[in-house]
């Protein structure tokens, strides 16, 4: 019998995310900054001094901001997709739409949502980016989860008394609404416990009257990996499309930028 599926380790998490050690430090520079000021109002220049290199480093891998913003988007989805991932590995019963939304809502991380909620600025870049547009489209959170539910419909973790599309519906709007709430603070509704909210509305409107146990749970998500880890090869192709190797010449200034900066 085939044993369970294993958490990704930290190391495993490393590899699986195939960019090297410089680019990965810019990107990850990169994803603080948008989460504080959005993805317009940052630029190359600021990245790369948050990352301890020379502007013209960041060049290296990526030719404009635009180049930049999409590798970063690639890089921050494969990291929640990873995460989520360990997690339903860990525990099968989040499977369980009530228990999968807050897992969602807890995951998500603010830079990702900054990336998302600005859609039309990335919108008009993936316009010009036409290649991994159509990966990066598929591997969205919210797509990724509209691909999921059908499957937990299909195995008795959703209920099938109503119409599956407009299943499909509802589920995108709570979780587009909850996670969008999490970046207003909001003191009309100081009291409020959105993960509480957000599992009673998912139970009453998906979830069968018997809820699923943790074998039934365990059975289906190999075939939950399955959708999350086509998404993760997805991912990497995109990153490795958008970024660079660098040059000969531009190792030799990678390497006086980092001595310069420390």
């Amino acid at each position: 019998m085939m044993g369970m599926p294993q958490p990704i380790s930290a190391s495993e998490t490393d590899a699986v995310i195939a960019v090297s050690a410089l680019p990965e430090r810019i990107l990850n520079a990169a994803a603080e900054l948008v989460g504080q000021h959005g993805p317009q109002k940052t630029t190359v220049a600021e990245i790369a001094r948050a990352a301890g290199v020379g502007k013209g480093t960041a060049y290296l891998y990526w030719s404009s901001k635009e180049e930049l913003l999409l590798a970063l988007l690639a890089h921050e989805t494969l990291k929640w997709v990873l995460a989520v991932r360990d997690k339903l590995v860990r525990d099968p019963e989040d499977l369980c739409p009530s228990r999968l939304g807050v897992l969602l809502l807890d995951s998500w991380p603010r830079e990702l949502v900054e990336l998302i909620a600005s859609d039309l600025y990335l919108r008009r870049i993936l316009a010009v980016h036409q290649q991994p547009r159509e990966a990066l489209d598929r591997s969205m959170p919210m797509k990724l989860c509209l691909r999921v539910l059908p499957l937990l419909r299909q195995k008795g973790l959703v209920r099938d008394d109503a119409d599956a599309l407009e299943q499909v519906y509802v589920f995108d709007a709570l979780m587009t609404g909850f996670v969008m709430g999490k970046m207003v603070d909001s003191a009309d509704f100081g009291t409020v416990d959105p993960r509480a909210v957000l599992s009673r509305a998912i139970r009453a409107l998906f979830e069968p009257p018997v809820a699923p146990g943790r074998s039934h749970c365990e059975r289906v998500l190999p075939e939950v990996l399955q959708v999350l880890d086509h998404a993760v090869a997805e991912l990497n192709d995109v990153m490795l499309a958008m970024t660079r190797p660098a040059e000969r010449s531009g190792k030799g200034q990678e390497e006086r930028e980092a001595a310069g900066s420390q």
